[in-house]
């Protein structure tokens, strides 16, 4: 007998199609002038728009088109807007521009932290030189893939893309183009991994040379280096205001959910009787703490036979960075190898919500389904696994609609929105496919910082057991990072139906909590967490959640006219 039958069967949307489209260059040179700097920037020299042998091509294009040295540049996807600049798109059809806040991801080709520990030949010519469609063996092989965890990123982007405007996903981010290019400083916040960076001789060795250090936030490493580590301050001429490309708390804290429509009870972080396991940095940076090591790829096999018993008897360091240190040392490396990605400029994300006690019984289950049916959706048409879920990967958009309605396995789901639509991001670990391509990330390549986690093709190790993508990886790893929000080892038998929710989710095949023993410590270090989770969580799918209670309960048996996201209706991709 059918589940439910208020509805027909759902008719096959039509698939789209990927093109390409013809684009004029983007132009920097605005961009570049307009960009305010803070007075570290200016000391440093940074400007992130200064980006020399600017580029349409990456190795993706070449998987679906046939290119030459003529058209190889001047093609792009055919996503439905293309950046002009930071507030305004271009139509890709009708050539009208509209104005939408944009956000640019610099996201590196090469890693920053091998780089500051010296893996790659900096020497060579072919470490710098952008892939070209024509001649693959001019650079190195790790910007000449299309596994390269920036395209694999930059290509999911353009895929939501397409389903939002194709399929009306609205719980899809949308997406206004890539470029490669070579930026004259690369930025990021290495305060997670200066102790492990700054163990390399060859780190401090160039420190001042190949890259700085901002030493006004950590005067350990004032004198690595030689004197050229001492900048002098620049300051800007430039006076013109133009919008942040990072998260305006500001305006966040205007547009988070009023307390009063929340009810009583919000989730006030509890205290760790270990450490947090909220991850409170952006995934694209490599943390230390993330990274499967060589030590590990060399104890793998063992680590595959005794895993079941080996973490009870030894305690372990903290997964994850103290939440409470909110410190941001500044690292910028000369002429990295990056790609700007262009994306929809989304208004907060949950962790931040989690942080201002936004979060409670009623909106917390809503806001999970969202996530819920978004996974279900990437895993039904492009068997993907995001394989880094947490708190920060999670987005949201302001919204006046009410209500999301799902439709799956002929059952209508009616979702409130309390305000926010909730968008996934930061692909750089997915794997997925698409159009019969495996696309996985290289950080699942030997020597990646999450090799070992999977053993699957394109990177599959024929001496050690097959270990394939596993769907229940992401709401189990999502849920480690809301665990110490939301509960307190003290009031286990007092736990709401959100609490039990994130628990569960925190939970092996067997019941044992992943995240900590019976005593508070950490059951798994660093990036063991990922590996366990990998091979011991079955249970946590998108689809199983939908037989609880706190999830089921939004279904319903009418509805009137309303827009539905009809996953029983997209085709699959892969």
């Amino acid at each position: 007998m059918f589940k439910n039958t208020i509805q027909k069967f759902s008719k096959l949307m039509d698939r789209f199609k990927i093109h390409y489209s013809k684009t004029n260059p983007l132009s920097l040179k605005t961009l570049e002038e307009n960009f305010k700097p803070t007075l570290e920037d200016a000391r440093y020299e940074y400007n992130p728009f200064r980006i020399s042998n600017l580029q349409n091509y990456n190795p993706v294009h070449s998987e679906f088109f046939v290119l030459n040295e003529k058209n190889s540049d001047r093609i792009a996807f055919n996503h439905k807007y293309h950046i002009k600049d930071l507030n305004t798109v271009i139509d890709n059809d009708s050539k009208t521009e509209s104005d939408l806040p944009i956000f640019i991801k610099y996201s590196p080709l090469l890693d920053p932290l091998r780089f500051m520990i010296g893996k790659y030949e900096l020497n060579d010519i072919k470490t710098r030189t952008l892939p070209q469609s024509e001649n693959k063996n001019a650079t190195i092989s790790k910007l000449s893939s299309y596994h390269n965890s920036s395209y694999v990123d930059n290509f999911f982007c353009y895929l939501n893309s397409q389903m939002l405007h194709s399929h009306k996903i609205v719980n899809c981010l949308d997406y206004y183009g890539s470029f490669l290019g070579v930026q004259q400083k690369y930025k990021m916040n290495i305060a997670d991994d200066l102790e492990y960076v700054s163990s390399s001789s060859f780190f401090k060795e160039n420190l001042g040379k190949h890259f700085f250090v901002n030493h006004d936030t950590h005067n350990n490493y004032k004198n690595f280096g030689s004197r050229g580590n001492k900048l002098k301050l620049n300051i800007s001429s430039n006076v013109l205001d133009i919008e942040a490309i990072e998260l305006d708390e500001e305006n966040l804290a205007e547009q988070v959910i009023p307390e009063e429509d929340l009810g009583e009870l919000v989730y006030e972080q509890a205290k760790k009787t270990a450490t947090s396991s909220s991850n409170s940095s952006n995934s694209s940076n490599n943390s230390e703490v993330n990274y499967s090591s060589d030590e590990e790829d060399n104890d793998e096999e063992d680590d595959d036979e005794d895993w079941s018993t080996e973490s009870d008897e030894k305690s372990f360091d903290s997964d994850e960075p103290d939440d409470d240190d909110d410190e941001y040392i500044s690292a910028y490396i000369n002429d990295f190898p990056v790609q700007m990605i262009c994306l929809e400029k989304c208004d907060g994300t949950l962790d931040e919500l989690f942080m201002k006690n936004q979060i409670n019984q009623e909106n917390g289950s809503a806001i999970l389904m969202q996530i819920i049916m978004t996974l279900l959706l990437f895993q039904r048409t492009f068997r993907f696994t995001h394989n880094d879920l947490h708190t920060n990967n999670i987005m949201f958009v302001n919204t006046d609609e009410p209500f999301i309605y799902y439709k799956f396995e002929n059952k209508i789901y009616k979702v409130p929105t309390f305000g926010k639509i909730f968008k996934i991001i930061d692909f750089g670990r997915a794997i997925y496919r698409f159009e019969g391509r495996i696309f996985c990330s290289d950080s699942f390549a030997s020597g990646g910082d999450a090799a070992t986690q999977y053993n699957c093709e394109p990177f599959l190790n024929e001496n050690k057991p097959r270990l394939e993508p596993n769907y229940s990886f992401d709401l189990s790893r999502l849920g480690t990072s809301i665990y110490d929000f939301v509960v307190d080892d003290d009031d286990e038998n007092e736990l709401d139906d959100f609490q039990k929710t994130i628990k569960r989710w925190c939970s092996d095949d067997n019941g044992k909590n992943v995240l900590y023993k019976k005593n508070g410590e950490d059951r798994y270090p660093n990036f063991k967490l990922y590996k366990m989770i990998s091979r011991t969580v079955h249970q946590h799918t998108p689809e199983n959640q939908l037989k609880f209670k706190y999830f089921n309960k939004y279904a319903i048996d009418k509805i009137g006219k309303a827009d539905i996201i009809d996953i029983d209706a997209i085709p699959s991709y892969s």
